[in-house]
């Protein structure tokens, strides 16, 4: 199945946040129905009235292996197309790498889900709509707290700074989404890398673990349709580039 948001109100509260959508009409669309759109800014006012509104609904997604998923160094690369699942054999590509990705995080911390999580990217083409649906996938396996910067973007040293530093270092783990100096757009590239708990890329250990435990040959993922904002804290780093640590 393709995952889809049930409500674009919740996507509007919880991501409103983010850089202006960058998606592409054949990857994101179906039955002639955005699957994103873009978001008015919600004040905290509204976001609370909406909250105490909203519920989430966490489903299990049986799903296939796909051929080449196997990350290299911290991460995975490829075209964005290949993200966005343009063509049927990526379906849910972004999924199943979170997936494999974060069935490897708890794995390596002891078998607990992992509490403190913080998404961000380079801003590059794709951004928005992958922060999207990576928090989805990270609520539905039941990480309490996501941490987002304004619009969705930090660098990738400021995301390992965040990790050991923010709020005593509680977060255990990032998610940067970047291809480093290789150019971002429609027919370029984008990637997604995982940091680990003292900010550091992610180490061939972890990473090859990725390889045998997850990637291709993950067979579902587990995402919420809409984020369960009663018990998930979704901060967010208003202040993200003068005041980092508070």
């Amino acid at each position: 199945m393709r995952f889809y948001p049930a409500s674009t109100v919740v996507s509007a509260v919880c991501l409103s946040l983010l850089c202006s959508p960058s998606y592409s009409t054949e990857a994101f669309h179906q039955n002639g129905s955005p699957a994103f759109s873009p978001r008015r800014h919600v004040t905290p006012s509204a976001a609370s009235e909406l909250r105490a509104a909203t519920t989430a609904t966490a489903v299990d997604v049986p799903t296939s292996p796909i051929a080449g998923m196997r990350p290299g160094t911290s991460g995975l690369r490829k075209k964005v197309e290949v993200w966005q699942a343009v063509d049927e054999e990526n379906k849910n590509y972004v999924e199943n790498f979170i997936q494999s990705l974060l069935d490897t995080a708890v794995a390596s911390n002891g078998g607990k889900m992992l509490d403190t999580i913080i998404v961000a990217g380079d801003g590059r083409y794709f951004n928005a709509e992958a922060i999207q649906t990576i928090c989805r996938v990270l609520a539905g396996n039941g990480v309490a707290n996501i941490w987002i910067p304004q619009g969705g973007i930090m660098s990738t040293p400021a995301v390992s700074a965040v990790i050991r530093r923010r709020e005593g270092g509680k977060a255990q783990g990032g998610i940067v989404l970047t291809a480093s100096h290789n150019p971002g757009g429609p027919g370029e590239d984008f990637g997604i890398k995982y940091n680990e708990g003292l900010g550091q890329p992610a180490g061939e250990e972890f990473t090859e673990a990725v390889r045998s435990e997850g990637g291709e040959y993950s067979y579902h993922w587990r995402a919420c349709l809409s984020l369960p904002l009663g018990s998930l804290r979704l901060t967010v780093f208003y202040d993200c580039c003068t005041a980092p640590f508070r």
